[in-house]
């Protein structure tokens, strides 16, 4: 789990705690008034009254730090959320807990304190809507994700006006409009593999990939343990790519690429993923929410987590993959209030 991941599995936890909020922002920015201007804040609730108020406003900061947070950090983070006088209520959550000044420290704010930590004892001790369940482990001991994948595969690139004939290496540096380096896709490799993975998440839901997925059983695939395959069927997948406004240059001219066609097989795959499993707790040990999180599927930045909530049965069901803009820091990164909710 990446700090920025942690964040987000913290921002889920939150919008289970907080079934009724009706906006839950990663990376929030709010006025401090003692400074004039506006904050990071790294999790912000609202909760609206029944008239469409705002009934509660409530603000966390997630800290992944090496060994409990001491007095100084506490101190400053409390002392900021103070100045921000729309937040209703206050809280920090720390992966590695917190030393005995700044828990006193926090007390004399007011700001509530949180650990997540891995989650090990039996879900029914601290979840009473779920009774005589054992730990998370016993509970979830793996999940299971079925994934499109091209065999054998070529990509035949189109560009109009370029020559008739040309080579193209995967080390073939890829250009924008004005000749300089393409900001998405570096080289052709880059640009193939997101080819070949955008043009499985359009085939996967169609046929005849469907119906090949429900009605043939998957063998394990030799040497690679938490993989079932499938049978292949031979398939060729024409995808138009002007809205990419990927270039290449031949000579002194800059060519545009207009569609790129894959031919080759699909496979259906199977993988297991054991989850990993947290939960966010008081300092008194009482649940604010579990999670079971894990990799969904490829290695695409892909996630899936499992919420539960204190008080209900409502699981919360979550895929999530945070950009490339967000993989150090996340800015306003609203989570869908209705995501899987079950």
């Amino acid at each position: 789990m990446t700090p920025m991941l942690t964040q987000y599995l913290v921002g889920l936890c939150c919008l289970r705690h907080s079934p009724d909020a009706v906006d839950v922002t990663v990376g929030d920015l709010v006025l401090d008034k003692a400074a004039k201007k506006y904050r990071d804040v790294d999790i912000t609730v609202t909760v609206a009254d029944p008239d469409g108020g705002v009934l509660a406003f409530k603000a966390y900061e997630v800290k992944r730090e090496g060994k409990p947070l001491d007095v100084a950090v506490v101190e400053q983070l409390c002392a900021k959320l103070q100045d921000m006088p729309a937040v209703t209520h206050r809280a920090i959550v720390s992966a590695s807990n917190f030393s005995e000044g700044a828990i006193n420290k926090a007390a004399a704010y007011s700001v509530e304190l949180f650990v997540l930590k891995p989650w090990t004892v039996p879900i029914s001790s601290q979840f009473p809507d779920f009774p005589n369940t054992g730990k998370p482990d016993d509970f979830f001991r793996s999940m299971e994700s079925m994934l499109l994948f091209w065999v054998g595969e070529r990509l035949h690139v189109c560009v109009p006006s370029g020559p008739p004939s040309f080579l193209l290496e995967d080390s073939t540096p890829l250009s924008s409009a004005k000749g300089k380096r393409h900001k998405k896709f570096a080289n052709m490799m880059e640009f193939k593999i997101a080819m070949y993975r955008r043009s499985t998440e359009i085939l996967f839901p169609l046929e005849p990939a469907v119906t090949i997925a429900r009605t043939f059983p998957a063998r394990p695939l030799p040497n690679i343990g938490e993989w079932e395959v499938g049978p292949e069927w031979p398939h060729t997948h024409t995808l138009q790519i002007k809205d990419d406004l990927v270039f290449l240059k031949f000579g002194d001219e800059i060519c545009a690429m207009d569609s790129v066609t894959i031919t080759g097989s699909l496979q259906w795959r199977r993988r297991r993923v054991i989850p990993q499993f947290y939960i966010i707790e008081s300092l008194g040990g009482k649940a604010f929410a579990g999670a079971a999180v894990a990799e969904w599927g490829s290695d695409d930045g892909k996630m899936l987590a499992i919420v539960f909530p204190p008080e209900s049965r409502a699981l919360g069901i979550h895929q999530f993959q945070l950009t490339e803009k967000h993989r150090n820091i996340i800015k306003k990164l609203k989570i869908p209030l209705t995501n899987g909710l079950k």
